[in-house]
């Protein structure tokens, strides 16, 4: 995969990941962003799983909350379904 086409993955994947935190978990959309930390948006590990679970439905892998918290933002939750061969 090219770089420039594995750029656009990921960032597809990150959107799909932010659509998911506006719709279902309620970040507010106007300040939230790709790059926006799961902390600040208050999503505690409780949270943190749900939206693993999600992820995981969605995209027919597995993902685990501690990589989200790890990952810390949309954009770093999208990098780890990249390299877990997800796709929008």
């Amino acid at each position: 995969m090219s770089s420039s086409v594995a750029t656009t993955a990921v960032t597809a994947l990150a959107d799909a990941v932010l659509t998911l935190l506006v719709d279902k978990y309620e970040a507010p959309a106007e300040t939230t962003t790709v790059d926006t930390e799961f902390e600040l948006l208050g999503f505690d590990s409780l949270i943190l799983v749900e939206v693993a679970v999600d992820l995981s439905r969605r995209f027919g892998i597995e993902v685990a909350d501690d990589e989200l918290q790890e990952a810390g933002t949309a954009a770093g939750a999208a990098e780890v379904l990249a390299a877990k061969g997800a796709v929008v």
